[in-house]
């Protein structure tokens, strides 16, 4: 008996990595299992309890058992996640999310910092093409601009590791699979909060070389061009990965001075890129001498800690908690067992603050 139900674990492994490459996440019934086999029920069972001790399998009351996409034999099961940085204000809840929701299937996850540098992005995927991992979640670099390292995720894919795009996708990779938000509706959102209220020259600040930004600033146009508002170019400012390093680092806000001066003097609104961005602007605001909201109304994305801004509170949007993560999480364990999987663009909710009463 020992002996015959440890040979038919080894054939199922054997199975099981055939399966995961033929996008199949089902072992056939017992039944089946005992007729292809000609052995026991009992023979059957022990060894798909090997396999689900060993977490290659996962039994489903009254459904069968389910592979889950560990592969047999290997020591570690690693997912790399490619974000610019672990420390950035947005990241922390996602990244516990998606740890989890890998911990859950039975895989780990190592982080790897890009720094928003399209160079360092071609370092690390050179380094995990010769490395054992079994899945890439990333957050583009630059992800407006077309990207060369595209050949590099292509190459990864054809020896079996997926790649599950977080927050961005880049222009030039099509076909990719991403985990995104509603940038263009959530701008929408918060323009007609704006008009709402009672705003009509409601001004922008846009990301330039990122995914996110050319989204959130297309959707701001659109949604004043349906209420018949033509917004002035001169309303609508940019600023790029160089600047907010500046402003990390040195906390240095002369940008958003400037656009304050030269730029929005007209305005009574303005829709910024995340939080980030309109935390330092009402910074610059009230330094100007203006009243919020009473001279400017100030709304944003994401609903970070920094929209809790000591003074006045932000107008911003938000998923629900988690959502990002583990829906990028999820997709990628999808793409690991072969099964088919689609991008997915998550919606926002307004979160309505101090900033725009």
């Amino acid at each position: 008996m020992a002996i015959k139900y440890k040979w038919l674990a080894d054939v199922l492994r054997s199975e099981i990595h055939k399966k995961i490459s033929r996008g199949i996440e089902k072992l056939p019934t017992e039944q089946d299992l005992c007729k292809t086999y000609q052995v026991s029920r009992q023979t059957v069972r022990e060894a798909l309890h090997l396999l689900q001790e060993e977490g290659l399998i996962e039994k489903r009351q009254g459904s069968g058992s389910y592979i889950t996409g560990i592969l047999p034999g290997m020591e570690r099961n690693e997912i790399a996640l490619l974000i610019s940085s672990e420390h950035e204000y947005l990241y922390p809840d996602a990244i516990s999310c998606i740890r989890e929701t890998l911990l859950r299937s039975g895989f780990m996850m190592k982080i790897y910092e890009t720094g928003n540098l399209v160079s360092k992005e071609n370092e690390i995927l050179n380094r995990l093409l010769s490395s054992p991992i079994r899945g890439i979640i990333a957050e583009g670099c630059k992800s407006a601009l077309p990207n060369p390292n595209v050949p590099l995720y292509r190459k990864l894919d054809a020896k079996g590791i997926p790649t599950v795009f977080l927050y961005t996708r880049y222009s030039n990779y099509e076909d990719c699979i991403s985990v995104t938000d509603e940038n263009a509706e959530g701008s929408a959102l918060l323009v007609r909060h704006l008009l709402s209220k009672g705003h009509k020259n409601i001004g922008g600040i846009f990301k330039s070389d990122d995914y996110q930004g050319q989204g959130r600033y297309r959707g701001f146009v659109e949604a004043l061009y349906q209420e018949n508002i033509i917004v002035g170019d001169e309303q609508i400012c940019f600023f790029d990965s160089r600047t907010l390093a500046a402003l990390r680092e040195k906390q240095d806000t002369g940008f958003l001075r400037s656009m304050i001066k030269e730029n929005f003097r007209d305005c009574t609104g303005i829709v910024c890129y995340n939080d980030e961005i309109a935390y330092w602007l009402i910074h610059e605001l009230m330094s100007a001498g203006y009243r919020l909201p009473r001279d400017m109304a100030v709304t944003a994305f994401d609903n970070t800690y920094l929209s809790s801004h000591e003074v006045v509170s932000i107008t911003t949007l938000s998923h629900r908690f988690g959502e990002m993560g583990t829906s990028a999480a999820e997709t990628l364990l999808q793409k690991i067992k072969g099964l088919p999987s689609i991008s997915k663009e998550i919606p926002w909710f307004l979160i309505t603050r101090d900033s725009t009463l």
